[in-house]
């Protein structure tokens, strides 16, 4: 073909040939930085504590518990929609009539190392933009906590001490401002929190989650309408 044209036509379709090249790598960087930086829904809907979420639970990783034995191994997504939330904010969804997904734990919690990774998974294939995350470890037990204790009763709550604690692993499922189902712990069948899920018990596990998620989602959807 080159053979045909003029040699300003040639470098001219060299020009157009390089700067093809370098859209695509330009695109290219620019997707890869967006999945660096934990972009939800899209350019500007940065989630800032995804990266947060996964450096807490995999640090521990291969390090040794308490029981001197190793820590399970936890791979969460960079691009989890975890969101650190507070008592206040729970409190609000309570109160306000707010639909949402919430999760209590904390990294070094064995079986919340057996639920998170599942948890991320099963959201991730759902629309859900957003799970809050309250680190039952760093809550101060102030009034507002207390007020928290009394909406959540004595199923969701374990006395450690004589001072009332949230159970931990425990995921709420909440419509209306009313919990219309949750899963504390994992499931009956794991035994050993130093052993892993396997498929079957991360697949029930995930059915379980999944059904809670979509009746956030059909509330959300049915007031947007």
């Amino acid at each position: 073909m080159f053979k045909n044209l003029t040699e300003d036509k040639k470098k001219l379709w060299l020009v157009i040939g390089a700067t093809v090249v370098l859209i695509i790598a330009i695109v290219v960087v620019i997707v890869f930085l967006v999945k660096e930086n934990n972009v939800v829904g899209g350019i500007g809907n940065i989630n800032p504590d995804a990266k947060k979420v996964k450096n807490e639970y995999e640090q521990l990783n291969g390090t040794v518990s308490e029981d001197d034995k190793t820590y399970p191994y936890v791979d969460i997504s960079s691009n989890n929609i975890l969101r650190y939330t507070d008592v206040t904010e729970i409190l609000d969804i309570f109160d306000n009539s707010g639909d949402a997904v919430i999760y209590f734990g904390y990294s070094s919690c064995l079986y919340c190392r057996s639920v998170i990774q599942v948890l991320c998974d099963t959201a991730s294939s759902t629309s859900l933009d957003k799970i809050y995350y309250l680190n039952v470890e760093e809550v101060s037990h102030d009034d507002n906590y207390n007020k928290l204790v009394d909406i959540l009763g004595e199923a969701f709550i374990i006395d450690v001490n004589g001072q009332k604690e949230i159970y931990s692993p425990l995921v709420l499922f909440v419509v209306n401002g009313n919990v219309v189902s949750y899963n504390k712990g994992t499931l009956f069948s794991q035994e050993d929190p130093y052993v892993e899920l396997d498929d079957y018990q991360v697949e029930g596990l995930s059915e379980i989650y999944r059904y809670g998620i979509n009746d956030v989602l059909d509330s959300m959807r049915i007031k947007n309408q």
